[in-house]
């Protein structure tokens, strides 16, 4: 058991130093990045929410469509977002190219004063992500914080193991279960290392769990397979998609219906609706469906989504697809995906995700200094830094 014990322990050391670096920019650029929803919300807060005049409407979305057209000719929108919230504007969005918000009360537009944030938080994210590459070299940065998110996983479940005390005692456990006043130099860091690493490491072993399965092929399908799934081919979330229904024949002289009139067959289907997404192709075809996707309240976003295949010409639902309709591998996998991030739970599932991602960073920091001590040993060490 000694021997199995040290064995762990180099290897906890070793993975710790080859990968604490990539670790450390992951974890920093993770907190950046947990809330950037609400950044970039709070970035637009004045252009995103509207005053809503006494005994005022909104405007059909007729009126609004062809006031953005007038005004910005040149923006061609994919999506028209519809809040249920009355202070909300409508969001018109050019795929993931520009955004244009809209009162729906005075047909004011204005565009988001988000940018700049924006372009931070996503920089960051390519940091998170690929460690900052461009282009072919995405693939080698995608491969090496895979890599290290792996080894920081397997960090977490041998320090737990090495964590465990050789005699259990009230003297023994207290450093490692709470932070010891006045310790300093190497009894300061371990006491820091096991602490932290304690409280933090169930969160951590969820965070880089489902960070493998996002990282890697292999994980994604294993997903799958664990409840008797085939994996899909596409590891893409638009792979959540379904073919559209077939559309019956309409009347003789029958005209598409308006945007007005989908939403408000979109609202007749789901009277739990918070926001009606009209999807806007770039060239009609009225041999296809109207799709509408409905955001109703649920834990994350995907949860809440349901696809409406329209009928262009009636209004009918020709089909509803939820996320309990989903196969039990795929409703796993974006699971995964929202545990990642901590949004499974809302904004306290992300503060309790961004808290034990900086605790990481403490890890890193005690890990390297506990090494440094371990291979330049000095004659102070327990006396002071």
């Amino acid at each position: 058991m000694a021997t199995f014990r040290r064995l762990l322990f180099w290897t906890h050391l070793a993975c710790g130093l080859v990968a604490g670096v990539v670790i450390a920019i992951m974890s920093f650029t993770g907190v950046a990045i947990a809330f950037e929803q609400e950044i970039l919300a709070w970035v637009d807060r004045d252009v995103a929410r509207v005053t809503v005049p006494a005994g005022a409407t909104a405007r059909p979305l007729a009126e609004l469509n062809a006031a953005v057209a007038a005004a910005h000719p040149d923006f061609k929108a994919t999506t028209i977002v519809v809040p249920r919230d009355p202070a909300a504007a409508y969001t018109y969005r050019a795929g993931r190219e520009a955004t244009l918000y809209v009162n729906p009360y005075t047909g004011a537009i204005a565009t988001p004063r988000s940018g700049p944030a924006h372009d931070v938080l996503h920089e960051l994210e390519d940091w998170h992500r690929w460690l900052g590459r461009d282009g072919d070299g995405r693939a080698a940065g995608r491969l090496v914080t895979g890599v290290c998110n792996l080894a920081f996983l397997g960090l977490c479940v041998t320090g737990l193991y090495l964590w465990f005390p050789r005699a259990w005692s009230r003297r023994a456990l207290r450093p490692l279960l709470w932070f010891v006043r006045g310790a300093q130099g190497k009894a300061r860091d371990f006491n820091w290392h096991n602490v932290i690493g304690l409280w933090s490491a169930p969160v951590l072993i969820v965070l880089t769990a489902t960070g493998v399965v996002i990282s890697f092929p292999w994980a994604h399908n294993l997903v799958f397979r664990a409840v008797g799934d085939e994996p899909p081919k596409s590891r893409d979330f638009r792979m959540m998609a379904v073919p559209p229904p077939p559309v019956p024949a309409p009347a003789a002289g029958a005209q598409p219906l308006g945007a007005d009139a989908l939403f408000a067959a979109a609202i007749r289907a789901r009277p739990d609706w918070e926001s009606v997404g009209l999807n806007l192709p770039p060239k009609p075809d009225p041999a296809k469906p109207a799709d509408v996707v409905v955001f109703t309240p649920a834990p994350f976003a995907t949860a809440g989504r349901v696809q409406l295949h329209l009928d262009p010409f009636r209004g009918d639902v020709l089909r509803a697809t939820t996320f309990a309709d989903r196969s039990p591998g795929l409703r796993a996998r974006v699971w995964m995906r929202f545990l990642h991030t901590g949004e499974a739970f809302g904004l306290p599932g992300k503060i309790i995700a961004a808290l034990a991602t900086a605790a990481s960073l403490v890890l890193v920091y005690t890990g390297f200094a506990l090494s440094w001590r371990r291979f330049f040993p000095r004659r102070d060490l327990g006396q002071g830094g």
